[in-house]
C-alpha cells in the first residue's frame, strides 16, 4: 500500500495569526467553536476534558464528539480550506442526517484553538476510515502560504466522530482553569444544549444543564411577587417578516451575578451566540436600570442568505437593513422596559415599606404623639427615597431608621424647612444633612459624657482617698445617683425616708464614727432603693450585711402601713456599697441570704468598672462618627478618645489592704493634717 499523501493547507501567511491568536484568547469562545463544529457534524454528545490543576507542558485539552466524522477527502478539500463557506459550497444550510441548521459559515473556527495552544491534533473517523494529523502554529507561521502536514497512524482509541487535542497550552500556567466559569460561558453561548435538541455537552464528564444558562432564576421580584420579566415574539418592523423572539428581565440587585455571565441582552441565531450581551446602545432616564437587565433575543434572520455576523462571531454587523432595524427595535424595547422596571420597583418598594417594622412603628409613634409636621417631613423623605428604583428597601433600611429615630428629637424640626425643599431624587444630600446632624448630636453627647467621665474620676478620687461616708460620699452619691446605676434617680423627698429610718434606728447618743445615718434612698421605676454607704476601706462582714437587711426589712413594713400615696405599693430593695467583702464561709452564706431577700452588695471597684463600660459606648460612637466624617473629607482618621481607667486605680487600692484599712504595721494612722502631740 503506497504511503499516504501528506495533507496540505494553503493560506495567506497572516491569516492564521489574525483568525486564531488575535481573535480568540479565552477558553469559552475557543471551546465554543469546537462545540459548534460538533453540532454541525450531527453529534449527540460532546466531551470536553480540561486539566484540573495548573497547566504544564504535558497538559492537554480534549474535545471529542460522536458525530459523523470526516472522510480523508473531506479533510483535504473542506476542513483544511481556509475561509470555506460550507453552506454555499454544499448548497444547503442544513446538516446531512439530523437536518440541523448549520452554525459554521466562515471556515475559520478550526483555527480558534491557536489562541490558547501551539499544537492542534485532529483525529476523525468516518465509516471506519481514520484520518489523523497535527497542526503546529510555529510551522504554519514560518511557512510562506503552503504547509504540508504528514498523516499520523490511527491512535486506536477513537471509534467514531472527531477528537481535537490541544497541546502546548500557553495559558493557565499560574492558576488552573475555572471550570464553573467555562461551563457557564458555554451554557450562555448556545441555546441548543440539552435534551430538547438531543445535544449534550459534558465538561470532565459532567453534563451542562439548562439551569446553568437559565438567568430567569436570578430575576428580581416585582409587585405581588411576580418576576421582573418581559417576553415577546414580534416583528422588528411591521410587515418586514423579520421576527424576534425571547425575553428580557431585571436581575435581583441584592444577589451578585455569577462569574462569567455578562449583564445585557444576548442575540442568538441558529442556536448560537452571534452578539455578546449588550443593551442596544440604549440611553434612558433610568440609566442605572441598564446594569440590571439580562435577556435573550433569537433573531434567525441575521444569519440566513447574507452573512451579517462579524468575523469574531461575537457581534453583528449593523450597517445592513435587517440588523439596523433590529438595533432600532432593541433600543426602543430596552427604553420601555427600563421605564416599566422603574415604576414596578417603586411600587414594590412601596408595598414593602408599608410592612416594614420600622415604618409601622414610626406611623404609630408619630400618630400617638400628634407630631403631624415631623411625620409629614419624615414620610416625604422616606417615600422620596424609595422612589429610587436603584435602591432596595433593605439598602434603604438604615436611612429609614435614621429618619424615624431623628423625628423624635426637637432638633429634627430645625432641619424640616431645608429637608422639605430638598429635591426628591437628592437623597445623598439628605444623608449628608443627617451625617452633619449626627456629628453635632454626637458632640453634645460627648460633652455630656465628658462631664460624666469627670464625675466618675471624682468618685475614683474619693475612693482612693478613703473618703468618709458621711457627709462626703453621701452627698456625692445623692447628687450623682446615676454613678451607682444609670437607672436610678434621686427621690423627690429623700428626707421622708431618712426620717422614717432614723425614727426606727436612732443614733443620736452614738459617737460620730458609729452613727448609721449614711444611707441614701433613690427610685428605680416603681422600687425604692436603700443604699447603705460605707467607706472604701471597709470590708463588709456579718454586721454590715445585717444592718442593710434590717433597713430594708423595716422600710418594707413602714411602706406597707403608710397611708402616703407616694409610698403605696412600693417595692423596697437594698444595696451596700463597700470597699470589699470579708472572705469567710459565714459571710458568703449571708450574702446569698441577703440576695434572696432583695439586698445586694456592690464593691466600689465593680461599680467603677460597670460605669466605665456603660459610658464607653458614647465615646466609641463619637469616635466612629468623627472618623467617618474625616475619611469622607479626605482627612486623616482621628485617634480614638481615651476613657478613664478606673481599673488601674482600684487595683492599686486593693494591693494595699493595710493602708486601705487605715492601719500600717498594727499602728493607728493619724488623721491627715494633725500634728503629733509633744
Amino acid at each position: 500500500m503506497p504511503p499516504a499523501k501528506p495533507f496540505e493547507i494553503r493560506f495567506d501567511p497572516g491569516t492564521i495569526k489574525h483568525l486564531g491568536v488575535q481573535m480568540y484568547s479565552t477558553l469559552p469562545p475557543v471551546i465554543g467553536e469546537l462545540v459548534s463544529n460538533a453540532w454541525d457534524a450531527d453529534a449527540s454528545h460532546v466531551d470536553v476534558t480540561i486539566p484540573t490543576t495548573t497547566v504544564t507542558d504535558a497538559s492537554e485539552i480534549v474535545v471529542e464528539d460522536d458525530g459523523g466524522g470526516m472522510t480523508d477527502d473531506a479533510v483535504r478539500n473542506a476542513y483544511l480550506v481556509v475561509g470555506r463557506d460550507r453552506r454555499a459550497a454544499e448548497g444547503t444550510d442544513l446538516t446531512a442526517s439530523r437536518r440541523r441548521p448549520i452554525m459554521g459559515r466562515k471556515g475559520i473556527g478550526k483555527f480558534s484553538a491557536f489562541g490558547i495552544a501551539q499544537e492542534i491534533e485532529v483525529e476523525t473517523v468516518h465509516a471506519g476510515a481514520v484520518s489523523r494529523f497535527v497542526l503546529k502554529y510555529d510551522e504554519i507561521e514560518a511557512a510562506r502560504g503552503r504547509v504540508e502536514i504528514p498523516p499520523l497512524p490511527p491512535s486506536g482509541t477513537l471509534i467514531r466522530g472527531t477528537r481535537i487535542t490541544l497541546r502546548k497550552i500557553k495559558r493557565y500556567r499560574t492558576q488552573p482553569v475555572n471550570l464553573d466559569i467555562l461551563r457557564r460561558g458555554l451554557a450562555r453561548r448556545f441555546s441548543i444544549i440539552g435534551a430538547k435538541y438531543s445535544f449534550e455537552v459534558r465538561t470532565n464528564g459532567v453534563a451542562i444543564t439548562a439551569l446553568e444558562r437559565d438567568l430567569t432564576r436570578l430575576l428580581d421580584k416585582g409587585p405581588g411577587g411576580a418576576p421582573m420579566l418581559w417576553t415577546f415574539k414580534e416583528e422588528v418592523k411591521p410587515g418586514s417578516g423579520w421576527i424576534v423572539e425571547g425575553w428580557i428581565g431585571a436581575l435581583n440587585r441584592t444577589t451578585p451575578i455569577e462569574d462569567g455571565i455578562q449583564r445585557g441582552i444576548a442575540i442568538f441565531a441558529r442556536g448560537k451566540l452571534v452578539q455578546e450581551p449588550f443593551v442596544f446602545d440604549a440611553t434612558v432616564g433610568q440609566q442605572f436600570a441598564l446594569s440590571y437587565l439580562v435577556g435573550e433575543v433569537h433573531a434567525e434572520f441575521v444569519d440566513t442568505e447574507v452573512d451579517t455576523i462579524a468575523t469574531s462571531r461575537t457581534s453583528l454587523v449593523w450597517d445592513v437593513e435587517a440588523n439596523a432595524l433590529l438595533k432600532e427595535w432593541g433600543e426602543k424595547k430596552v427604553n420601555t422596559i427600563a421605564r416599566e422596571w422603574a415604576d414596578k420597583r417603586a411600587q414594590h418598594n412601596e408595598e414593602d415599606l408599608l410592612k416594614h417594622p420600622v415604618y409601622v412603628r414610626f406611623l404609630k409613634e408619630t400618630e400617638d404623639a400628634g407630631d403631624t409636621r415631623g411625620r409629614r417631613v419624615a414620610d416625604k423623605l422616606i417615600r422620596n427615597a424609595i422612589k429610587d428604583p436603584n435602591a432596595s428597601l433593605d439598602s434603604l433600611a438604615p436611612f429609614i431608621e435614621q429618619v424615624v429615630t431623628f423625628v423624635a428629637f426637637d432638633a429634627f424640626h430645625e432641619l424640616a424647612g431645608e429637608l422639605e425643599t430638598t429635591a426628591a431624587a437628592d437623597i445623598p444630600k439628605v444623608v449628608r444633612l443627617f451625617e452633619e446632624w449626627q456629628l453635632v448630636e454626637a458632640r453634645e453627647m460627648l460633652r455630656v459624657t465628658k462631664g460624666r467621665i469627670q464625675t466618675i474620676k471624682k468618685l475614683q478620687s474619693l475612693i482612693v482617698k478613703d473618703a468618709l461616708e458621711v457627709p462626703t460620699l453621701h452627698n456625692f452619691l445623692k447628687k450623682f445617683p446615676w454613678v451607682i446605676d444609670p437607672r436610678w434617680s434621686l427621690v423627690a423627698d429623700e428626707v421622708k425616708y431618712s426620717r422614717l429610718l432614723k425614727a426606727e434606728f436612732p443614733d443620736g447618743d452614738l459617737p460620730m464614727a458609729d452613727r448609721r445615718i449614711d444611707f441614701l434612698c433613690v427610685r428605680e421605676s416603681d422600687a425604692i432603693v436603700v443604699v447603705e454607704i460605707k467607706r472604701p476601706s471597709v470590708k463588709a462582714g456579718r454586721k454590715e450585711i445585717a444592718q442593710v437587711v434590717d433597713y430594708v426589712t423595716r422600710l418594707r413594713e413602714l411602706v406597707a402601713k403608710n397611708t402616703d400615696p407616694d409610698l403605696e405599693s412600693k417595692q423596697v430593695v437594698g444595696y451596700l456599697l463597700v470597699g470589699d467583702v470579708q472572705d469567710s464561709g459565714d459571710v458568703r452564706q449571708r450574702l446569698i441570704n441577703a440576695k434572696n431577700n432583695g439586698v445586694y452588695v456592690r464593691p466600689y471597684h465593680e461599680l467603677l468598672s460597670l460605669v466605665e463600660r456603660l459610658h464607653h459606648d458614647f465615646l466609641d460612637r463619637y469616635t466612629a462618627l468623627k472618623a467617618a466624617k474625616a475619611i469622607s473629607n479626605g482627612e486623616p482618621e482621628p485617634a480614638a478618645i481615651a476613657a478613664p481607667t478606673p481599673i488601674r486605680l482600684f487595683k492599686s487600692l486593693n494591693r494595699a489592704p493595710a493602708a486601705a484599712a487605715g492601719r500600717r504595721g498594727g499602728k493607728k494612722r493619724r488623721p491627715r493634717g494633725k500634728k503629733r502631740r509633744r
